[in-house]
C-alpha cells in the first residue's frame, strides 16, 4: 500500500468518522508498534443503512498467522453491530491471499467482476465481493 492509498483511506474514515458512521482501528503489539488496521463504514444510501464495509485491511508480515485477522474483523463487526448493521462486507483482488484469507475468516462471496481492477495493465484480477452476518449478539 502506497502512502497516497494510505493518505486516501484515512481521508475517506475521516469524512465517515465525522458523520459517527465510520472508523480506523489499528492494533498495536507490545512495542507500541502498528500490526495490523482497518477501517469500517457503515454504507450511506438510505436502503443499505444495514451494511457496513471493511476496507484497507492490512495484517503485517510478521503478525500473519498469529489470530490477529480474527480479532480485528471481530472488533469490525462490534463496531458494525454498534451501528445496526446486519451485514459486513469486504472486497478484494481475485485469486490472491486476501481472498483465501477472508474466505477463512468466515466470508462469503456474493459476486464477482472478472477484470475489474487492472494494476497498471500489466496485471488484471477479478473484483470479488464478500460479506458475512452480523449476529444481533455482536455488541
Amino acid at each position: 500500500m502506497s502512502l497516497e492509498d494510505i493518505a486516501s483511506l484515512i481521508e475517506d474514515s475521516a469524512d465517515a468518522m465525522e458523520r459517527g458512521e465510520g472508523v480506523m482501528l489499528v492494533a498495536v503489539d507490545g512495542e507500541k508498534e502498528a500490526v495490523g488496521t482497518c477501517s469500517v463504514s457503515r454504507l450511506g444510501h438510505r436502503l443499505c443503512r444495514h451494511r457496513a464495509e471493511i476496507s484497507g485491511f492490512v495484517v503485517a508480515p510478521l503478525s500473519r498467522g498469529t489470530g490477529l485477522a480474527r480479532q480485528i474483523v471481530e472488533a469490525a463487526r462490534r463496531q458494525a453491530a454498534s451501528w445496526g448493521c446486519t451485514i459486513l462486507e469486504i472486497s478484494c483482488r481475485g485469486g490472491t491471499h486476501a481472498e483465501r484469507a477472508y474466505r477463512g475468516l468466515g466470508f462469503t462471496e456474493w459476486g464477482r467482476l472478472p477484470g475489474g481492477f487492472h494494476d497498471d495493465g500489466d496485471l488484471v484480477f477479478d473484483d470479488v465481493r464478500l460479506w458475512m452476518p452480523i449476529p444481533q449478539d455482536a455488541r
